[in-house]
């Protein structure tokens, strides 16, 4: 169990008549470990056994309070035992296990696993791990993790208000030293690449079977593991992209074009300390790899408010939270 702590009341967004969307990679929220093995891919070092630590919650629960969130995507969830826990014991009362916490087992090694939180109740939510699909080198393979889907309901459960495409996909974590091995780097990256191309793939496929993408109202978020710029995202990122997405953090202004920087930008939800061939050397480095993609119906009630919480303290986290406000269905868009 974890420890009690001082819950930080969470009460969603400041109006009744719109609600937020955030997604969040809260790294590593584990019963189990207060240290959780150095790769995001594999089991690599042995760790050690007591609770996440009260400071990380509090930090992590503060950045969720802070954006007045009422669904929120979550990554690097141990279970729905330890989000429950979270939830009531670090966030406070908004999110309600019974009705607005959902976690399922996922495909990765370490058990870091999709989540979501909200202040509507939830529809039906469907896991795809074991769906198998061909990326585009030809290789069979899985969702790194999985493609959680959620509908999020109403107040007074009528209808489905959107569903909720929740993604953490391959990380560029590569067992090959740039330096010494960069053959080896070099394709172990453009491997790892290929699987988020296909895993962007079969996201707009599953999309594509099962909603209209025109005229539904539904969101893809998650840690993408990669820059909107990049072939990899693509076919979820793209300008014309087969579904239509529109990136939420396209609001906030970029001062450059390249995909990482040496200081945070706001738009950078990232910060990923690593080798970097067009940087150089291992050191400080920050990117947009956490995304919210929003389906045309659903960006058409945007109110044009979004926010990287990317303050440098207080993170709880290396990746920053990211929200966007909507007006709810009824109410005229501003």
């Amino acid at each position: 169990m974890l420890p009690p702590i001082d819950p930080v009341h969470c009460t969603g967004s400041a109006m009744t008549d719109t609600f937020r969307i955030a997604t969040y990679n809260v790294e590593n929220l584990f019963h189990r470990f207060s240290r959780a093995p150095a790769h995001q891919d594999a089991l690599h070092s042995p760790p050690t056994t007591a609770a996440l630590p009260r400071a990380r919650r509090t930090d992590l629960a503060k950045r969720i309070h802070d954006s007045r969130a009422d669904v929120i995507g979550l990554q690097e969830v141990d279970s729905l035992d330890a989000l429950a826990e979270f939830a009531q014991g670090s966030i406070g009362p908004g999110f309600d296990p019974a009705t607005g916490v959902v976690s399922q087992p996922g495909n990765d090694t370490r058990g870091i696993d999709l989540g979501l939180l909200s202040t509507f109740p939830l529809g039906r939510v469907t896991s795809h791990r074991f769906n198998e699909f061909t990326t585009p080198a030809g290789r069979t393979t899985r969702f790194s993790r999985d493609c959680l889907q959620v509908e999020i309901l109403t107040r007074d459960r009528s209808a489905v208000l959107l569903t909720a495409f929740i993604c953490h996909f391959k990380s560029q974590h590569s067992p090959y030293d740039p330096i010494t091995q960069p053959d080896e780097h070099a394709r172990d990256q453009a491997r790892s690449a290929d699987t988020r191309q296909g895993e962007a793939q079969e996201v707009v496929r599953l999309i594509r079977d099962q909603l209209t993408p025109g005229t539904d109202r539904f969101v893809v978020m998650g840690d993408l593991n990669d820059t909107p710029d990049s072939p990899a995202l693509a076919p979820l990122c793209s300008t014309l992209n087969a579904l239509g997405l529109i990136n939420a953090s396209s609001l906030l202004p970029h001062p450059d074009t390249s995909p990482k920087s040496a200081a945070p930008r706001p738009r950078d939800t990232h910060r990923c300390d690593q080798f970097d061939p067009v940087a150089g050397p291992p050191g400080a480095r920050w990117a947009q790899t956490d995304h919210l993609l929003c389906s045309p119906a659903l960006w058409a009630r945007s109110t044009g408010r979004v926010e990287v919480i990317n303050s440098p303290q207080d993170q709880g986290s290396r990746h920053y939270l990211t929200w966007a406000e909507f007006t709810l269905p009824g109410i005229s868009p501003t």
